[in-house]
């Protein structure tokens, strides 16, 4: 659709994605070696943000990123649950989420950078600028 419409698109990686996921369980760990002075040996740790390598992590982090983008007034797919857009009568935005990936299509280049400020005040990113690459494809726009 956007290349059809000739759009603007960019992309943004979303760093440390699952560790900005809230966890909604009770989850204890060891402490690692060492992280603990000698007086507290024993004791575990309760997680309060979700950490790569847990069963947990991947919905969490989803629940985390469906909260933002209610805030910011978009509307999930019924189509495809990856996909969010805005739709007004001045402004068409559409992005894909593949994880901590996204690819931000709008036909007007300040609605993708109003976007990335909304993103910004919740996560840390890397604005990869225009579109070069999507999930292991090199995208060529001419």
């Amino acid at each position: 659709m956007a290349a059809h419409q000739d759009w603007e698109i960019h992309q943004i990686d979303v760093k440390s994605a699952y560790l900005n996921a809230t966890l909604r369980d009770d989850i204890y760990m060891r402490p690692p070696p060492g992280y603990l002075e000698e007086k507290d040996r024993g004791k575990v740790l309760k997680l309060l943000h979700s950490l790569y390598g847990l069963k947990q992590a991947g919905f969490e982090w989803s629940e985390e990123l469906e909260q933002f983008f209610l805030d910011a007034k978009f509307t999930r797919s019924q189509v495809d649950q990856a996909v969010y857009y805005q739709q007004t009568s001045k402004e068409h935005t559409v992005i894909t989420v593949s994880v901590d990936d996204m690819a931000v299509m709008s036909k007007h280049l300040k609605h993708i950078l109003k976007f990335k400020d909304q993103l910004c005040t919740r996560f840390e990113i890397s604005n990869l600028g225009e579109l070069t690459w999507l999930l292991g494809l090199k995208v060529e726009r001419d």
